[in-house]
């Protein structure tokens, strides 16, 4: 307990100098649409730069700082006046975070935002870029980045963070999906067991160099699994420590950008639409018997799935998950469509899926990077990989399944590129380095 407050009065140091060190996340974008989030810190960078976390000297502190936020932006090449957000207060109750949706934006537009603050005499601003997604019948080529389980301490660039988000903004993608544990309550010190610790993880992540060079100006999309809401494997009703459910739910919401339900799809053009389920918030808990009234994604968001995709008339329509449903899954695991536990509503969704034209699986979750094609429906499933090779862990890279079009367990990312009716799926090693690429026809499952 001692510990614990020493470390929450570091958390809350005097300011020096007011700043946004966990910069600006573009989310949720659309043609015509965009979520700006932001968070007034008391420094300009995290403080106590240093490698090894204590309790008496807590690395990476991103304290916030009570004060007043607003947006600017404007159209590049345009002369008119930029459009501004009216100034908002921000305090400790959300964790000094503030996020906006702005609206009539122009689709496949390139916009300038600025970020302002002000705490007194105090002012600090924050400046980027951002492209709107094209309308529906544009038919312009696109790519796009998918990532999933990056932890701060298995970072591969102590200084600058994860490797993976300097790669990626080289790509210069179009927008970037994070499919879940962000970062993770459960492992290493400080075992997020509170609000504090729980926030105290997420101003560190985002104040790394690379990821905030990255969501300065690529839009994203976030997703959330078991790791960056509570505990491994969770469900609703559990706690972690001090930490409820509930104020999961509420922590996750101060520092992503959010739209009004979690499940949620996303039109780029005319030949792309994706589909961010959720598969937390609806669950059953992992331990009952498996049968027809057991869910991962339950009916709302059942209901929901099978309306939106048979009525996309999109030349790829694909599935992000956080959570494998191919797999195959290592021995042990119970808590997702590839494992027994979810084998009833694992099959309906593999055949669903598998019945729709263009339709395939990228999931996050698994520590190694794979593809694999399901033997009963033919389902193709590309598994993104770990942030880095140090957390690539799970499985023997010898033990090579009958589904496995290709098994690598190192860390990376995926690109995705969608021209017409051709889909190339690339994984990439932490570098940028392509490790394995395939095209997939729209025309072979039409």
């Amino acid at each position: 307990m001692k510990r614990t407050l020493i470390l929450l009065l570091l958390l809350h140091l005097p300011c020096h100098a007011i700043g946004f060190a966990s910069g600006v996340k573009i989310g949720e974008v659309t043609p015509t649409s965009a979520v700006l989030w932001t968070r007034l810190s008391e420094n300009p960078d995290a403080t106590n730069r240093v490698q090894n976390w204590t309790a008496e000297s807590p690395n990476w502190t991103v304290p916030g700082s009570v004060g007043s936020v607003r947006f600017t932006y404007w159209q590049e090449n345009v002369k008119m006046a930029p459009m501004a957000t009216p100034w908002v207060e921000v305090d400790a109750s959300s964790d000094f975070c503030h996020q906006t949706r702005i609206d009539e934006l122009a689709p496949a537009t390139l916009y300038h935002y600025q970020v302002e603050g002000k705490q007194g005499s105090e002012n600090a601003s924050f400046s980027g870029t951002f492209t709107t997604a094209p309308d529906s019948a544009s038919e312009a080529p696109l790519t796009f980045t998918v990532s999933t389980c990056q932890e701060f301490e298995l970072r591969d660039d102590a200084e600058n963070g994860h490797k993976i988000y300097r790669s990626m903004l080289e790509l210069k993608p179009s927008f970037f999906v994070q499919t879940g544990d962000t970062l993770y309550y459960d492992r290493k010190p400080p075992l997020s067991k509170n609000m504090p610790l729980a926030r105290y993880r997420w101003g560190r992540m985002y104040s790394l160099p690379f990821q905030k060079a990255l969501h300065a100006k690529i839009p994203s999309y976030w997703m959330h699994d078991d790791h960056d809401l509570l505990k491994n494997d969770c469900w609703k009703g559990q706690t972690y420590g001090e930490l409820t459910w509930d104020q999961g739910l509420q922590i996750w919401h101060e520092q992503i950008p959010q739209s009004e339900k979690p499940y949620r799809t996303f039109r780029w053009g005319k030949d792309l639409q994706i589909w961010l389920p959720e598969g937390r918030e609806y669950r059953s808990p992992n331990n009952i018997p498996d049968g027809p009234e057991k869910s991962i994604l339950g009916k709302e968001q059942w209901t929901w799935l099978e309306k939106t995709m048979r009525e996309s008339d999109a030349t790829f329509k694909l599935y992000i998950s956080a959570t494998p449903v191919v797999g195959p899954d290592r021995g042990g695991k119970n808590d997702n469509h590839a494992n027994d536990g979810f084998e009833y509503e694992g099959e309906r969704l593999r055949t669903f899926l598998n019945s729709i034209p263009g339709c395939f699986v990228i999931n996050g979750d698994r520590h190694w990077q794979y593809h694999s094609i399901d033997s009963e429906t033919g389902l193709n499933e590309f598994g993104c990989g770990p942030a880095s090779d140090s957390h690539a862990q799970g499985w023997n890279p010898k033990n090579k399944r009958p589904e496995h079009q290709f098994l690598r367990v190192k860390g990376g990312f995926a690109s995705i590129k969608i021209n017409g009716k051709t889909a190339t799926f690339t994984h990439h090693d932490v570098d940028g380095k392509p490790t394995y690429s395939t095209e997939i026809q729209a025309s072979v499952t039409e």
